[in-house]
């Protein structure tokens, strides 16, 4: 009988965390106004990896962690059991040395063979990778991994400012037309079209925050860029924004120096991946990311396989999961990359992993001359003062030797400005290199809401 009580429970609490949005805004706020406090709200689970992460937020080894989560694979795994015939290992460098390599295509390729065949799939939710690169990679999480989920990403956003405040929503989120935002009470989220950024659906945003105080804006760091371009265009009054929390897109300088140079907005950034295996987030005193040992295990592995170690030096991120027993992936490339700093950083103290430069797929960031020889979109950047009078910038590539750039321009452009930038693209260039600037009101974003720097056609 209890066993039959406890799962009418759970479902009717699935109905209620899938459906709250769908409340009346009058009941939402008041559910809002009473959520304050997510060791209550949350449960005892949240709690408890609350208190675990504040108590090894200074250092945590988890070499332990990860050859735990190796063994368990290759005893429960059919892929790893196949691949590593009983082998055991009991060091991080025995990991390097012995654990290879896997990525998107080795697992679609033996899917079934990634899945613990001991689990309920009643306790999995399944999940897929946004397939901006091809194919959609499918995966299975715990449903319980919410806890984990949320209490990281709360405890990183804490170094930004967030105390579990009200924050405004604005990412991969379709409204009807007759709603101009929904509420989620649990998690404090106040809801917006992810899809319409304009000037008027901005306005509205800003009179939401202000009636409901609201100080933190959750979103892409495009779309938080060109949120700043509106509050700048009309005045940063109104209502104070304490931070842009914003992940999932690269981060570029003009919008930085935007954000944080000029309007004084805290621009927090985190990386993570819909896969699960790395979770980081800015320390509070520089703008370099911080990966979350608890979380799983980091990586970054250069051209050749091996571990980067070496200050300054770039290689692809490479993750393996902690929190995963139903489809757990060891030494999964992301196609991601960034810059090594260290294993502990000089502004806060804290002993782990810290990165900077994050870049997504180094092909996707290349823009092909004719002949095949590329340069890459950093190298492109522009001077601050054309970024002055710019709105938003991206690139099309659809055959090798041609590039069109497409410009919002700001009312301060001119004819002089276009002339500047035709020069600046052709210097860098091959001479042959077709350029080609379109001004356009609105730049293109994935399906999901997303902003690409890039809209290649080139198979690499």
């Amino acid at each position: 009988m209890n066993t039959i009580v406890g799962k009418a429970f759970n479902k009717a609490k699935d109905v209620f965390v899938n459906n709250n949005t769908k409340l009346p805004i009058s009941i939402g706020k008041g559910l809002l106004a009473l959520n304050r406090n997510p060791r209550l709200v949350l449960g005892r689970s949240y709690n408890k990896h609350w208190e675990f992460l504040n108590k090894n937020q200074g250092f945590f080894d988890n070499g332990g962690e990860l050859v735990k989560s190796v063994l368990f694979a290759i005893e429960n795994i059919p892929f790893y059991r196949n691949r590593y015939n009983g082998l055991t290992i009991k060091s991080v460098k025995e990991f390097e040395e012995k654990i290879g390599f896997i990525n998107k295509d080795i697992i679609l390729g033996s899917y079934s063979d990634f899945i613990n065949p001991n689990i309920s799939m009643d306790d999995y939710h399944t999940g897929t990778t946004g397939g901006t690169s091809g194919k959609p990679l499918t995966f299975i999480a715990p449903k319980s991994r919410y806890v984990v989920e949320l209490a990281t990403m709360h405890f990183l956003w804490k170094r930004g400012g967030y105390h579990f405040d009200t924050r405004a929503v604005i990412r991969n989120h379709r409204l009807p037309k007759n709603r101009d935002y929904l509420i989620n009470p649990l998690t404090r989220e106040v809801i917006f079209d992810g899809f319409r950024l304009t000037d008027d659906h901005f306005e509205l945003i800003l009179r939401v925050m202000q009636e409901m105080g609201i100080r933190f804006v959750h979103c892409y760091p495009s779309t938080a860029y060109e949120f700043a371009l509106y509050l700048r265009k009309n005045g940063n009054t109104r209502p104070r924004i304490e931070a842009f929390l914003s992940g999932s897109e690269n981060i570029f300088d003009y919008q930085r120096e935007l954000i944080e140079g000029e309007l004084g907005i805290r621009f927090y950034n985190w990386y993570g991946h819909s896969e699960k295996l790395i979770l980081a987030g800015y320390c509070e005193g520089t703008n370099h990311y911080h990966a979350e040992p608890t979380y799983g295990y980091f990586e970054l592995i250069d051209e050749n396989g091996n571990v980067v170690r070496e200050p300054g030096k770039s290689g692809e991120i490479v993750g393996t999961s902690f929190h995963n027993p139903g489809m757990p992936f060891l030494r999964y490339r992301t196609d991601d990359f960034a810059e090594y700093v260290g294993d502990e950083c000089t502004a806060c103290g804290r002993r782990l992993p810290v990165f900077t430069n994050v870049r997504g797929r180094w092909s996707g960031d290349r823009i092909y001359n004719a002949d095949g020889t590329f340069v890459t979109t950093t190298a492109l950047n522009l001077h601050n003062d054309l970024y002055q009078v710019i709105n938003g910038m991206q690139y099309l590539q659809r055959r090798k030797g041609e590039l069109t750039i497409l410009i919002v321009k700001s009312n301060r452009y001119t004819e002089e400005h276009e002339k500047a930038l035709y020069a600046h693209f052709k210097g860098r260039l091959n001479s042959d290199t077709s350029v080609m600037i379109r001004y356009t009101n609105r730049l293109h974003r994935l399906p999901n809401g997303k902003f690409v720097h890039l809209i290649s056609k080139i198979n690499h």
